[in-house]
């Protein structure tokens, strides 16, 4: 199955007439307009701004306890107001029957890489974001090409391992993926699982690193 996926990645290269940049799917189909779904990725907040209290989720304002005698509400507060919710809202722990993996589990997932067996680890952030700084295996996969409108959702499941008979994917032979995007207040990964989901992806195959890149640069862990 590797062997078949390298093989498809290597001919898309020569039929689009990509660059040897290597592992990004977005640089084998490529043209990718990345406005077919509202990605939100973290802005530059280098200028600090007045706080500003935003919603938690876009359901959930704010929490109120009984705390040593007082009446105290949990709120969310963030430096500037570029990072208010929605869009930047704190995502869930789980997604549907989907396991949310640590660091850790991460880390074993790309040792296991090596193995060949059929895995990818995918970043699903933009190309532009990508090229900047990803985890050392990861390859690219921008969430826009999951789109239904997209022309390139047929051949990314293709190369995930799906088939497609009689206007319906099949599952068996797809790749087991670690999908992670940018952090946990932005829902690129988690809006990722929830299409490939809505596409029918057995959620068994599926992996969902919450903290994403952003969590693991702040753990000091290589970035490439």
């Amino acid at each position: 199955m590797h062997k078949l996926l390298i093989g498809t990645i290597v001919l898309l290269g020569l039929l689009y007439g990509e660059s040897d940049t290597g592992c990004s799917v977005a640089n084998i189909l490529k043209n990718t307009n990345d406005n077919l779904l509202n990605t939100h990725t973290e802005p530059n907040c280098e200028n600090e701004q007045a706080s500003t209290i935003t919603a938690i989720t876009p359901t959930l304002k704010s929490v109120k306890v009984l705390h040593n005698n007082e009446n105290v509400t949990i709120q969310r507060e963030v430096k500037s107001k570029d990072l208010t919710c929605p869009p930047f809202c704190i995502e869930p722990m789980h997604i549907k029957d989907v396991v949310t993996v640590s660091e850790v589990e991460v880390l074993a997932f790309i040792d296991k890489l090596k193995e060949k067996k059929a895995r990818l680890l995918i970043d699903i952030r933009k190309n532009s974001l990508y090229e900047e700084g990803t985890i050392p295996g990861a390859i690219n996969l921008p969430l826009s090409m999951l789109a239904d409108d997209s022309k390139y959702q047929t051949k990314v499941l293709t190369l995930l391992g799906a088939k497609k008979k009689n206007g319906k994917w099949f599952f068996k032979q797809a790749q087991s993926l670690l999908i992670f995007g940018t952090s946990s207040i932005t829902d690129d990964a988690s809006s990722a699982i929830k299409k490939l989901l809505a596409l029918g992806y057995p959620s068994n195959k599926l992996l969902y690193y919450r903290g994403g890149i952003n969590a693991w640069k702040a753990l000091g862990l290589t970035v490439y």
